[in-house]
């Protein structure tokens, strides 16, 4: 029992001097393969960096133009909602002084001046819807453009007029639009 425990140990002790040897064999010519290994792994650790990096710049960057786009068009199309309720009023200005009765008007000057302040009052909610760029859409005698343009009916042309088909010859009520986006459409019989 003694001689395979002496076995055993002389065998375990070849074993471990074999080890060292192949770890002493690997220290002394693989200094220059550890390092060019190690470099390779640097190498490869830089470029998945610098990949990251990119990615992570370009989505800052698309983070930012979404930003003020959207900053842009909250600015530009915030006065939508007041400005829709604001047209029925100043269209109503319009109907106003569209349906006076002008030979009555003429007869009494505290009635003209009535209709006078009326007036002024349109032409100023005009100046300030211009200045916000709400623009009033009023396209009688112009062609039909179903961007702009609601048909609610098509109308005969009459007589001598130079209306031609797809014209507007009747505008029943006046659009809008904000910048490039329309409010509200303007209702047009259009001549067929």
């Amino acid at each position: 029992m003694q001689e395979n425990d002496n076995q055993n140990l002389s065998k375990n002790q070849a074993s471990q001097e074999q080890v060292q040897n192949q770890e002493q064999a690997n220290a002394q010519e693989n200094p220059l393969d550890q390092a060019a290994k190690k470099i390779s792994e640097l190498e490869n650790k830089i470029t998945d960096l610098n990949d990251k990096l990119l990615r992570t710049l370009a989505e800052i960057d698309n983070v930012r133009r979404r930003s003020r786009e959207d900053v842009e068009k909250a600015s530009k199309y915030a006065v939508s909602g007041f400005a829709s309720d604001l047209v029925v009023v100043v269209e109503n200005f319009f109907l106003a002084a569209d349906n006076a009765p002008l030979q009555e008007i003429e007869k009494c000057a505290a009635t003209k001046n009535f209709f006078n302040a009326i007036e002024m009052t349109k032409k100023e909610l005009v100046k300030v819807l211009e200045k916000n760029q709400i623009k009033r859409i009023y396209p009688l005698n112009e062609k039909f453009d179903h961007n702009f343009h609601e048909a609610i009916a098509h109308l005969d042309r009459t007589e001598g007029s130079s209306a031609e088909e797809g014209d507007v010859i009747q505008v029943v009520q006046a659009g809008y639009s904000v910048s490039d986006r329309l409010i509200r459409p303007a209702l047009v019989g259009v001549a067929k």
